[in-house]
């Protein structure tokens, strides 16, 4: 099997590449660390410019009709620059929602809107003391007529004051899967967001909704299909994540591996010793064997093949790469690595705050187990 780039992909990787040494930097990263929005409109319009933002968006809705390799090498560059942006809410979750679920009207006025740049979409899902499962959505939707009142607090909700709608999940009944996704305006009245403090200082926010008035006509597919129609995402989501892991690992690796060279002590690079070499080998061959799985996956998932195991296993072993490598980043630069004047910190930070989010590892090994053990059937224990 050959799993080298063809030569759009390697030029599609330098491009991106080429726009985040400018428009995402780390002193970017710094800049935007604990800020409302959580990126910049310069960056913004990059992205746009690229036709980024149409990544998974057909081309009748102005996107760039890419599958999901394209996307995954695109996403491994945003993990080598943690690039701070709403792209994954927005174009992956969001956007993949209303390609797979929206109707004909929500997908003509959202979709363009999104592969454009000109709206941004969040989604609220996770809810204080649950889990990632279905069961973890608890959140009611009571229905009034031809609206749902919805009430109720959500949390971790990215880039929340930032979007124009929260794609959210919602409690319709009492059955485990009875859950539909509403688009809510994030300025409606019962609405109130609060900024979280999070270890890697992305906009995060509790969403508390007060019997907030949605259309049903602003339901992204039937009454009850939301969490099948969010697993799917998910997955997509999932891939993509990994390949951010795997570009952040990629850097971390570098970037210890620049520093064991240059350092020297008892006359000797650093790297010369076996105990920081052996953890440096162990890494390349990490890192080598996540973006293997992380391709297996994209290309599954490009060639409409079953993709929730792979796609588990990815997010699964490429966040652990990811926070692995800067912790062996930390032990290579020793106490200095450890302050915010170094990059390996920002990195450790973002591998960490990235694994366990959209999925922690237990959920994931659940998922993976599920898999094995019981032919396939979705969902967690």
């Amino acid at each position: 099997m050959d799993l080298r780039l063809a030569d759009e992909q390697t030029m599609l990787r330098d491009a991106v590449r080429d726009a985040l040494t400018t428009h995402s930097s780390t002193e970017v990263v710094r800049k935007l660390a604990d800020d409302p929005v959580g990126y910049s409109p310069e960056s913004w319009r990059a992205l746009v410019d690229m036709d980024l933002t149409g990544l998974g968006v057909p081309e009748q809705f102005g996107g760039s009709g890419t599958s999901a390799i394209e996307s995954a090498v695109v996403y491994e560059e945003f993990g080598r620059a943690l690039c701070p942006s709403p792209h994954f809410v927005s174009v992956v979750m969001a956007g993949g929602l209303l390609v797979r679920a929206g109707s004909a009207r929500q997908q003509a006025h959202w979709l363009p809107a999104i592969a454009n740049g000109d709206a941004v979409l969040s989604a609220a899902w996770l809810e204080p003391g649950r889990g990632f499962g279905p069961d973890g959505v608890q959140m009611r939707a009571r229905l009034d007529g031809d609206t749902y009142r919805v009430s109720g607090t959500k949390y971790c909700v990215p880039f929340a004051t930032a979007a124009q709608r929260l794609v959210t999940l919602v409690r319709t009944g009492d059955g485990e899967r009875d859950v539909a996704l509403v688009l809510v305006d994030p300025t409606a009245a019962g609405v109130t967001s609060t900024q979280l403090v999070t270890m890697a200082g992305d906009p995060q926010y509790e969403v508390e909704f007060d019997a907030v008035a949605v259309p049903v006509a602003d339901r992204i597919g039937d009454a009850d299909s939301g969490w099948d129609h969010w697993e799917a995402a998910l997955e997509t989501g999932w891939i993509m994540l990994a390949a951010w892991s795997v570009g952040c690992a990629a850097r971390a690796l570098e970037m210890a591996t620049e520093y064991a060279a240059e350092r020297v002590q008892f006359d000797r690079p650093i790297g010369s010793f076996q105990a920081v070499a052996h953890q440096l080998a162990q890494v390349a061959t990490e890192v080598e064997g996540a973006r293997t799985l992380v391709h297996e996956a994209a290309w599954a998932l490009s060639a409409d093949r079953p993709v929730r195991r792979l796609a588990a296993m990815a997010k699964l072993y490429a966040s652990a790469t990811a926070r692995h490598a800067t912790a062996v980043g930390h032990q290579v630069f020793g106490g200095i690595g450890f302050t915010d004047a170094i990059d390996m910190y920002l990195y450790f930070l973002r591998a960490k705050e990235n694994q366990l989010s959209w999925g922690d590892p237990r959920y994931l090994e659940s998922v993976i187990a599920n898999s094995v053990l019981e032919g396939g059937r979705s969902g967690g224990f």
